[in-house]
């Protein structure tokens, strides 16, 4: 059992967060909401910050310092996750990015978990290079996949080898997953990120169609975003 269930833990979830903002096109998509857009160049000496306020029982495993600082802007939209341990790390997969528990999980408690974001760095594998994105489209990136996390350390372990199965294979909780996880990304006030990034994606070429093909089918779309950004402007 726990052989198959690490085996399913090396599959699973395929959170491709959406990269914001097309540099490519130098545009930027606007909502008519009270929002904020990040951009690099303010926050660029705020990393030392970050690392004191919410740095604690956090691995980032990557010497790219904007990517570092992506995790922690969005970090700062969960404050329920700042005391948890979280691994960031580059990995070639065939997404852009995975968020999943430490496969220990199984034998741990679930107030002792751990909990695993990986970045893509291998663009051949799906056609998107996540260096391409801007500072804004990474943070909404990320913030998708603290979503996940916010879910799944809220199921105890049972229902965490229930859900993993389900995700595995049932095509429909998969769908439902991701698009739960845009909406909790919006919610949380990263829905111009998100936006951004479905505008990046939707226009990047390079894109491998059977990748495209995956995130237009389980994610929410330009339009459906702009409805939740609205509902949820404060």
């Amino acid at each position: 059992m726990l052989v198959k269930y690490c085996f399913f833990l090396s599959l699973f979830i395929s959170t491709d967060a959406f990269v914001i903002f097309s540099q490519n096109l130098n545009s930027e998509i606007h909502v008519n909401c009270d929002t904020t857009s990040y951009k690099l160049n303010e926050y660029v000496d705020s990393l030392s910050r970050y690392e004191i306020q919410m740095g604690k029982k956090k691995n980032l495993h990557t010497d790219d310092e904007r990517l570092k600082l992506a995790f922690y802007v969005a970090l700062s939209h969960y404050p329920e996750l700042h005391h948890k341990k979280i691994s960031l790390k580059l990995k070639s997969i065939k997404s852009t990015m995975q968020a999943q528990p430490s496969p220990s999980f199984i034998v741990k408690r679930k107030n002792k978990r751990g909990y695993s974001i990986f970045v893509n760095n291998n663009p051949a594998l799906t056609g998107l290079n996540y260096e391409e994105l801007s500072f804004n489209g990474l943070v909404g990136w990320i913030g998708h996949e603290f979503a996940h996390l916010i879910d799944y350390s809220s199921m105890n372990n049972r229902e965490l080898l229930g859900f993993i199965t389900a995700y595995i294979f049932d095509k429909r909780t998969m769908r439902r997953t991701e698009r739960n996880a845009d909406r909790e990304t919006i919610k949380r006030g990263l829905g111009t990120q998100l936006l951004d990034g479905v505008a990046f994606f939707e226009k990047n070429k390079k894109v491998s169609k059977r990748y495209r093909k995956r995130k237009q089918k389980n994610y929410l779309s330009e339009e459906e975003i702009i409805v939740d950004i609205k509902r949820n402007c404060h």
